[in-house]
């Protein structure tokens, strides 16, 4: 937590006026003794306050003068600056571990790369960011389901080697999805902006989809964007895709864009580390202001009742008569 500050800081100018008030109140207080004294005899009636309704009024004074400067203080507008991750919390690395990934444009492999960047995400990650992976080729699965055990996540990881034929892009999202889901990573209702979703998922892939009667990648954007669940898109190498598709290029970033997510081509390991590092700002620590207006305003509030309690209880008893007694 830092120190606060003011969104609306030209308020605080306002607080000039204290000492003016402070010493009205002081020259007021001292009038009414001087008139006190010049029209009342103290030997036949005291007129003037006691000690004690003198120390009340001065401490109503005191304290109304503090609830003035909370209040202009709430005017300002107090905020500080607090960091917070809750809202970022969840991602699903869907890999792809077709038999194209074995190809050599990114060294050693496209899919030795991808596993890299991976672990260097998940290195820079913050510790409560629950990570899970997603493997795909001709079949979607979720190899580990989000969680927050670092020593996990690298295993799982690590024990990516085997790959398959076929691409089910659009399978591989909703999987993640679903995973998502019973981690309890999706808003209900899903968020107005995808940057507020709890849960993201990234696709690293080098492909476009290969299989028939299987979700198709639109649909899935489709059921993500219902969800709320923005996209991260990354296509390893360049490869043109199938002749009956569009270019794998042109599907991916279409799947970020509907989402409300990012599409990035990587074409060498160097990129691809790039990439997964400014991607991996999605889940940094976000400074974010809370204002502190309301508790400022409720002071000020519960100041002025106090400063009433005080004036009241220093109402003027009724006149004190010296040397009279009643017959």
């Amino acid at each position: 937590m830092s120190l606060p500050t003011f969104q609306a800081s030209a308020w605080l100018w306002a607080l000039l006026v204290l000492p003016v008030l402070a010493v009205g109140l002081v020259a007021w207080a001292r009038s009414g003794r001087r008139a006190a004294a010049a029209w009342s005899d103290p030997a036949v009636m005291a007129v003037g306050p006691t000690r004690r309704t003198r120390a009340l009024r001065a401490a109503a004074a005191g304290v109304a003068l503090l609830a003035v400067a909370a209040g202009i203080v709430a005017l300002a507008r107090p905020s500080v600056e607090a960091t917070g991750h809750e809202r970022r919390s969840s991602v699903m690395l869907t890999l792809d571990v077709s038999d194209s990934m074995t190809k050599t444009d990114l060294q050693p492999s496209r899919l030795t790369a991808a596993v890299d960047a991976a672990e260097r995400f998940v290195a820079e990650a913050p510790e409560d960011t629950s990570i899970g992976i997603t493997t795909f080729a001709d079949r979607a699965s979720v190899l580990l389901s989000p969680t927050t055990d670092r020593g996990r996540v690298r295993g799982a990881l690590a024990g990516i080697s085997d790959t398959r034929e076929g691409t089910a892009l659009g399978a591989a999202v909703t999987t993640s999805l679903t995973a998502l889901q019973a981690a309890g990573a999706v808003a209900d209702p899903p968020p107005a902006d995808p940057s507020d979703s709890p849960g993201r998922i990234m696709v690293l892939t080098d492909g476009a989809n290969s299989i028939k009667n299987a979700t198709s990648p639109e649909a899935a954007a489709e059921r993500a964007a219902a969800a709320g669940v923005p996209i991260y898109t990354i296509l390893l190498g360049d490869d043109p895709g199938r002749p009956d598709q569009p270019l794998p290029s042109e599907t991916l970033s279409a799947m970020a864009s509907r989402t409300g997510g990012v599409f990035a081509q990587s074409t060498t390991s160097d990129d691809l580390r790039a990439v997964f590092a400014d991607i991996g700002s999605i889940v940094a620590p976000v400074e974010e202001l809370r204002e502190l207006t309301v508790w400022v305003a409720a002071g000020a509030i519960a100041l002025l009742v106090v400063a009433g309690l005080l004036a009241g209880l220093a109402r003027p008893r009724a006149p004190r008569l010296e040397g009279v007694r009643a017959t």
